[in-house]
């Protein structure tokens, strides 16, 4: 009998070890379906006049925590083309690459925007926040949209702005009126970016190193603990 009941608690050991092995090599299956909504309501919303599919077979990133979604495109002529989306699989789910925008990108022409819209951005900021030593931005144009950056310029997706200034005696409420101050002039001049990145930095042992992070939408409100 107690034979029986030393196997039974082996073989019942054994049953949940191999099912903990595969929900963490393919993950959870209510993550899974989570996962698949929030990759339906991003096409829905960005993409709302494609034809598309999402192949029932998904791929699982447990290294990184993503599934692997193949989306077949149908275009006017019925021609199918597959991309690969990455979503997390932790809530909120979020979509970490959209490889339909990607694949439509005019790299010349997005590089030449990218300068000017950095050297743009960097000058204006100066003005009233002298310490922004860089501006980086992601902009990205299908085909030769435009001779020029300029605030106007609407391209598919709003941009992301990366700032960096040096940290130096800065302290919270300096480095949270800085934002402030960066976000107003951003706004002022109506630039098409969904988030903007302010990083203050050290050098430490010849080493650059960034001790603060202030991130921030156009109509967020921007308080001390923004600023971490």
């Amino acid at each position: 009998m107690k034979k029986k009941i030393i196997y039974s608690v082996i073989a019942i050991s054994l049953i949940a070890t191999l099912v903990f092995a595969y929900m963490q090599m393919s993950g959870n299956t209510i993550d899974k379906h989570k996962a698949k909504e929030s990759l339906e309501d991003f096409l829905e919303q960005t993409y709302p006049n494609i034809d598309y599919e999402i192949k029932r077979s998904v791929g699982y990133g447990w290294t990184d925590g993503t599934y692997e979604f193949k989306v077949v495109k149908k275009d006017s002529v019925a021609v199918e083309n597959t991309y690969m989306f990455y979503v997390s699989a932790l809530e909120p789910y979020e979509v970490y690459s959209d490889t339909i925008h990607e694949s439509n990108i005019d790299k010349e022409a997005s590089e030449k925007l990218n300068a000017e819209a950095e050297q743009y951005i960097l000058t204006l900021l100066q003005e009233k926040v002298p310490q922004v030593d860089s501006v980086d931005t992601d902009v990205g144009v299908y085909y030769k949209v435009a001779e020029e950056w300029t605030p106007q310029l609407k391209t598919p997706k709003p941009i992301l702005i990366m700032l960096e200034i040096e940290k130096g005696d800065l302290t919270k409420e300096q480095m949270l009126q800085q934002s402030q101050e960066i976000q107003k002039q951003l706004n002022s001049e109506s630039i098409d970016y969904y988030l903007a990145e302010v990083g203050y930095s050290s050098v430490i042992n010849g080493e650059e190193t960034y001790d603060y992070y202030v991130s921030f939408t156009p109509e967020q409100q921007l308080t001390i603990k923004d600023v971490n």
